[in-house]
């Protein structure tokens, strides 16, 4: 036998002997290092999540001698595994700080002197969930949790304030269907803008929030919710709450990036649970949009209803949002509100940061829905830069001109923001 089939044979039999002993079965069926697929994996596949943000507002309210200033600080700090037997943890911690002299009324740190910024200090959890990702396209978080509902009209963070709102919950969401999202929230407590120190700080709630949303592609997109609000400290506010939302956007000139949006929201509210109010009040809102090569019109008529003694409530929405950055009616006035309102704005996506410029401006002009008296006009510019990938700054405006019973306000923010 030559000698190159000999090396030959004893190479398949040292392969063989290998691929037999016990030692290699154990090598080759031996469990990963725990670092790589256990709980210690999970951890060193998470990331950490770093928010901070400075901002300085200034505010002059023509019902005080005095103007407020206030220089913030809001700073959040967390951590979300990967995950772990289909598991992840989130913890987030936050702490809001004012730097130098309070010069203005926070709610909380008796100065009522001064025009109220609500941003207190405050230090707290922020957020601690748990999410099981074992179903298909259907997540299930419990715990302290960050909510938004659609554009927040009726449930958002209120994230524009230092403390975020946030909610002791339980929310199932799916998508298993194609174009079907589908979402569930149950709200036993929540933890709004004004921090553990102040009175209304924090609601005790036996509240459900349901909402699907349908994506036709071409057709638009169709929106359906259901509120069920109630609060232990907060009655008058507890209601329940139906509406439908379309929305939708063509192309007129893909060339000149010519689009066209509209939309079309109703919603119907009554008393509920223990609110000492019997009432039922209608919620409207029309939008169209016109736009082109980054620059945006929009033109839009919303309406909360009133019967002369309370108003269509939004209790957990991110106010700030809507009807102008004044903040003149984050209560519904008891005869309603109808906002008239038009925004300009511009997109500049290839801006000289490199990371896009957004310029806007809107009016509003404001009457009651019930009587049509004159409820003032608003005027709110602003400006906002992503700068790189993980700054942002904005720098904005709003100028109230009030009636006899609503005093004139003038608002300034400047803002410096860190997300990582």
């Amino acid at each position: 036998m030559s000698m190159r089939i000999k090396t030959e044979l004893l190479a398949h039999a040292a392969l063989a002997f290998a691929t037999l002993s016990p030692a290699a079965a154990l090598a080759e069926d031996a469990p990963k290092p725990a670092e790589e697929t256990g709980i210690v994996g999970a951890i060193k596949a998470g990331k950490p999540l770093i928010d901070v943000r400075y901002r300085f507002e200034w505010v002059d309210n023509s019902a005080l001698a005095e103007n407020a200033y206030a220089n913030t600080i809001r700073t959040r700090l967390g951590y979300e595994t990967g995950e772990f037997l289909n598991f992840k943890v989130l913890v987030e911690f936050e702490n809001v700080a004012s730097i130098g002299d309070d010069h203005f009324n926070s709610t909380t740190n008796g100065k009522p002197q001064f025009p109220v910024i609500a941003d207190p200090d405050a230090t707290e959890i922020n957020r601690a969930q748990v999410t099981f990702t074992g179903i298909e396209k259907t997540p299930i978080t419990i715990g302290r949790q960050a909510y938004n509902l659609g554009n927040q009209r009726f449930v958002g963070t209120v994230d524009f304030r230092q403390n975020q709102q946030t909610f002791d919950a339980a929310r199932l969401s799916s998508t298993f269907i194609d174009g079907l999202s589908v979402d569930y929230l149950y709200i036993s407590r929540v933890h709004r803008i004004f921090g553990d120190d102040h009175a209304l700080g924090e609601f005790d709630s036996d509240s459900h929030v349901v909402s699907a949303t349908y994506d036709a592609k071409k057709l638009g997109k169709i929106s359906g919710y259901g509120l069920l609000l109630d609060f232990e400290e907060a009655p008058a506010l507890s209601s329940r709450t139906f509406g439908a939302r379309y929305e939708n956007s063509l192309v007129l000139d893909a060339d000149a990036e010519i689009k066209a949006g509209i939309v079309l929201e109703y919603a119907s509210q009554q008393d509920y649970a223990a609110n000492p109010f019997d009432y039922s009040e209608d919620y409207l809102h029309g939008e169209g949009a016109l736009s082109a090569q980054g620059a945006t019109l929009r033109l839009g008529y919303e309406q909360l209803g009133g019967d002369g003694v309370i108003g269509f409530s939004t209790p957990l929405a991110t106010l700030h949002k809507f009807q102008g950055f004044a903040d003149v009616f984050l209560t519904t006035p008891v005869n309603g509100i109808e906002d008239i309102y038009a925004t300009v704005q511009y997109d500049w996506k290839d801006g000289p940061f490199g990371a896009g410029l957004n310029l806007f401006a809107t009016y509003h002009d404001f009457r009651t829905e019930n009587g049509g008296a004159d409820l003032g006009e608003e005027f709110d510019a602003g400006v906002a830069v992503k700068v790189r990938k993980n700054w942002s700054a904005e720098l904005k405006g709003a100028a109230y001109n009030g009636t006899p019973t609503l005093a004139d306000r003038n608002i300034i923010w400047a803002s410096l923001r860190f997300q990582y």
